[in-house]
């Protein structure tokens, strides 16, 4: 378990032990949260650093025009805006009045269905000028916890819904970072 991975314990032991409690492979769980959370901050940190810095690094050296120490204070930034970003949304939260497996529930009953990306694609097979640009990709790939080579190979797919069917762990794994998302 990495340290992303026993801050999240230490805090669900104190905030919410309800929920802990009903963890069954609690090793597991914090274990994978961990790795998550590492992912997610890295993927956060390079949007972070490439959107709002980027001019910067196409400066040349930062060596050369005397910008080392800013660049390096701005990438420990980037960093921790995307560390406290990631861990809002994952791990910090408070015990809830529902079971996380009665929140779960209720969350599958009203989130919407995997379904809809098989149909997205489908539509921008049939019109391929609506194939959505890189960085409205990426922020799909976001918004359902997916990685981007997923929904490339959905669009690409000749058969989307196969494709996604061939892919049930990932959309499992997605639906389950989106749950955790949303249930703090």
């Amino acid at each position: 378990m990495n340290h992303y991975g026993t801050k999240a314990l230490e805090h669900w032991r104190r905030h919410a032990p309800h929920r802990l409690e009903e963890i069954q492979d609690q090793e597991t769980f914090f274990t994978e949260l961990g790795e998550q959370i590492a992912t997610q901050i890295v993927e956060l940190t390079i949007q972070i650093e490439t959107g709002r810095f980027a001019p910067l690094a196409m400066a040349g050296s930062s060596r050369e025009n005397g910008r080392y120490l800013q660049e390096v204070s701005r990438r420990i930034t980037a960093r921790r805006i995307a560390e406290e970003v990631v861990m809002d949304e994952l791990v910090w939260m408070q015990d809830p009045s529902l079971s996380i497996d009665e929140a779960r529930e209720e969350w599958e009953q009203t989130r919407p269905a995997d379904s809809n990306l098989v149909s997205w694609a489908e539509r921008i097979q049939d019109s391929p000028d609506l194939a959505p640009p890189t960085a409205e990709l990426e922020e799909k790939a976001k918004d359902w916890a997916l990685p981007v080579w997923f929904l490339e190979g959905l669009i690409a797919a000749e058969i989307p819904g196969q494709y996604a069917q061939e892919h049930e762990k990932v959309l499992t794994e997605a639906a389950s970072v989106r749950f955790l998302r949303e249930v703090h």
